[in-house]
């Protein structure tokens, strides 16, 4: 099914300035002896809510790394960065045009015309985003939510019930060295240990910055160097 989004004009509200967004800056190096080309696979903690089994988290893939290769990866985070998107089952996610949401802000979804429309406005829950479905809204669609790096997609509800979307915030990610990810995630794919990267803070940088620096070492275990 031909799909694409269109954004809704953003209401008026008497909500309060939007909270910056947190650059965040990951270097990554190949320390690894394995043969061959590998990727550093990013992903952003699970939601809170929903229960995660309901959550399939994306990664932000680096490109192909040889062995002795440094990448630097940059993105934004924070609750200054959430955007939100929906798509039908089948669709790109890189087609589907992210809409700017905040915490506590209820996001009306609609299916009209062959589009999604992506409507935010003030007075949802504190901490978190509703979304509501309006009826017509095709089966099996999805919508995600890009918490950091990458976004997290959960399925609409069959009945369209509303979802309450809680991100974690906490200035972390977990990384995975190995094939690059991609969806749908096959069965098997080749990749090491997932770790567990906290970010900190860079004090000499022009604006606030949180960094990290990582070396996949030479039996591809992830190290944190800084």
């Amino acid at each position: 099914m031909p799909t694409s989004t269109k954004t809704s004009p953003e209401p008026a509200t008497s909500s309060p300035p939007p909270a910056a967004a947190v650059p965040f800056e990951l270097t990554v190096t190949n320390g690894s002896t394995v043969a061959g080309r590998q990727c550093f696979n990013i992903f952003p903690p699970p939601l809170n809510k929903p229960s995660q089994n309901q959550q399939t988290i994306t990664a932000l893939v680096s490109d192909p790394t040889g062995q002795g290769d440094t990448q630097t990866l940059t993105w934004n985070g924070g609750s200054g960065a959430l955007a939100l998107f929906a798509f039908v089952k089948g669709a790109s996610l890189d087609a589907a045009e992210r809409t700017p949401v905040a915490l506590g802000d209820t996001v009306a979804v609609a299916w009209a015309d062959g589009a999604f429309t992506v409507t935010p406005a003030a007075g949802g829950p504190d901490g978190a985003i509703e979304a509501t479905f309006a009826g017509g809204v095709p089966a099996g669609s999805q919508i995600g939510l890009v918490v950091g790096p990458a976004p997290i997609l959960v399925p609409v509800p069959a009945g369209l019930s509303s979802l309450t979307l809680e991100p974690d915030l906490s200035q972390t990610v977990t990384v995975v060295f190995g094939t690059a990810f991609q969806l749908p995630e096959p069965d098997e794919w080749d990749r090491g240990q997932a770790a567990t990267i906290t970010f900190k803070q860079d004090t000499a940088a022009t604006s606030p910055t949180a960094v990290a620096k990582i070396v996949a070492n030479l039996d591809n275990k992830i190290v944190q160097t800084g």
